[in-house]
């Protein structure tokens, strides 16, 4: 292992306030030991230290992605992609369901992810007669992007035993055409049948697809993750067995979802901050609603184009505060899905009702995405001290679906960046891929601009700076999981996660930021990607 390693010759935006800005930086044992002029970084790192020089590029703190799914991003990459890019249409599905049809053996599952009905040509979900077009032989499961809505083809439905007489589950909904027979469309919980009949992964499947995410992760500058669901044991030891063997490529809290782990972690006295600085145990997770796309996020009022379709609770209500009271009084920081603005509502209550009750200091409770909020809900979750994770992509992929279902006015304060670092609000960066790309450049880009993915405007009045774009994926990021003593800045002391960029960031519009590359990835003082035919200088 090298004695350190020094950064010289760049433009590093440290995040810290005391010396935001630096040419180099020093590392050494797993930490930054100097940030400032090439000499004093030179002489911090002591002799035979190996000497990147960035020749002018940008340089920050790791990027921290808050709410993500690494599982969910390695399943992805070995099934069937079917977002747009690369399928503009349920014709273009089909025809790649198809494709790996013609390769897998009879009998076993065809699992495809990432359409979203409002940019297929058709302007419609899929069908379980469309996907019976790809096989009568193969079970096939198509995943929306927000994975809150499926699509099963006709063997699928029969093998999960849904037909014309199964009734819709609590927190789902099972869609009919005109006769009552299911369309293959299955939202929120009515896919558990199907998911049942799948089965589980294995722990060496977990394993494998953590491997392929960790590399992803790192290709985009992301060193640190927030693992947005964890249910079962075999999850768990997967992370742990990676962390053990040193192949768990990100530091990365895990989100335990209530429901699934809650007793077994409280009997042992286990709560959130429990683990090492690479795998701990994050907040206590349940959902409460939905997806905007798929009307399933629990709305004030309804959804356009219809009069009494508000959304669905994932669970009644009283029950859901009671659960956030449990994690509350067991130490947990909790961390609840929440897209709606009438599911903000109800945890914002649930939040200030736990704490009123059991006072703590700082639980930093969380709101996950966080989409549909008003200028009074910012202001009430200053009040609160909650942290909000704004899907920060999300606008540049679903523009269209939000203000389709919603109107252009209801997402006036969709993850507005400006507007609660202006109130005072520590809002932290996320992707929340698989369901959308993971890629921090885009979501640097987007709220930099405020343009999705056609160059189309949405609420501009939003955009903010380089610097602020970058704290929100990196300090925030760092506060956001209770650990910004150790990391998010570039500063003695902390740990050294840095991102070095193709190019000087401050030389580039917010569209090109967007589109920027990572050259290296560094964890803990060493180099951990490299982007291939990079050159040094």
């Amino acid at each position: 292992m090298p004695s350190g390693l020094v950064l010289i010759n760049g433009n590093i935006l440290t995040m810290d306030p005391d010396n935001p800005r630096a040419s180099g930086v020093a590392m050494r044992n797993g930490l930054v030991v100097a940030t400032g002029s090439d000499d004093t970084v030179r002489a911090a790192a002591g002799p035979g230290a190996t000497i990147i020089d960035l020749n002018g590029r940008s340089a920050t703190p790791g990027l921290n992605d808050a709410h993500c799914h690494p599982m969910g991003v390695g399943y992805a990459l070995a099934d069937v992609a079917a977002g747009n890019p690369p399928c503009e249409s349920i014709e273009a599905i089909v025809a790649a369901f198809q494709t790996r049809a013609a390769s897998t053996p009879e009998s076993q599952w065809i699992i495809g992810r990432g359409y979203d009905q409002g940019r297929l040509s058709e302007r419609r979900h899929p069908t379980r007669a469309d996907l019976d077009r790809v096989s009568t032989t193969h079970p096939v499961f198509l995943y929306r992007a927000c994975h809150h809505i499926g699509v099963a083809n006709s063997l699928a439905l029969r093998m999960a035993g849904i037909t014309r007489s199964t009734p819709d589950p609590d927190g789902g909904a099972i869609d009919r055409d005109e006769h009552g027979e299911p369309t293959g469309v299955l939202r929120e919980t009515a896919m558990q049948p199907v998911e049942d009949t799948i089965g589980e992964p294995s722990e060496e499947m977990i394993s494998h697809s953590l491997r392929l995410a960790g590399n992803a992760f790192l290709a985009s500058g992301i060193t640190s993750v927030t693992e947005a669901v964890v249910r079962r044991p075999e999850e768990v030891r997967a992370y742990q067995r990676l962390r053990q063997n040193g192949e768990l490529g990100v530091r990365t809290s895990l989100m335990m979802i209530i429901e699934d782990t809650f007793d077994a972690l409280a009997s042992l006295g286990l709560t959130t901050g429990f683990g090492d600085s690479m795998l701990r145990i994050g907040p206590a997770k349940l959902f409460s609603d939905g997806s905007i796309g798929g009307h399933t996020a629990m709305m004030r009022r309804p959804y356009e184009g219809t009069t009494d379709t508000y959304g669905l609770w994932m669970q009644e209500p009283e029950g859901m505060k009671r659960d956030i009271k449990r994690a509350h009084d067991a130490g947990f920081q909790v961390g609840v899905h929440a897209i709606g603005d009438a599911a903000i509502d109800l945890i914002l209550d649930a939040y200030e009702e736990a704490q009123s009750d059991n006072p703590r200091s700082d639980p930093r409770h969380r709101i996950e995405h966080c989409s549909i909020v008003d200028i009074e809900t910012i202001r009430r979750i200053k009040r609160i001290g909650a942290v909000p994770i704004p899907g920060t992509s999300f606008l540049y992929y679903f523009r269209e679906s939000y203000i389709n279902n919603l109107g252009i006015d209801r997402i006036r304060y969709a993850y507005a960046m400006k507007t609660y670092a202006h109130e005072g609000v520590v809002a932290a960066a996320s992707s929340d891929a698989p369901v959308v790309s993971l890629s921090a450049s885009v979501g640097l880009g987007m709220m930099m601009n405020r343009l999705d993915v056609a160059g189309r405007a949405v609420w501009p009045e939003e955009a903010i700076g380089l610097e602020d774009a970058v704290r929100a994926y990196t300090v925030n990021g760092a506060y956001a999981s209770h650990e910004e003593s150790v990391k998010g800045t570039l500063k003695p002391g902390m740990f050294a996660d840095v991102t070095i960029f193709e190019t000087d960031l401050e030389g580039l519009s917010a569209g090109e930021v967007g589109t920027v590359r990572v050259d290296q990835t560094i964890l803990g003082g060493e180099v951990v990607y490299s982007r291939e035919g990079l050159t040094q200088g």
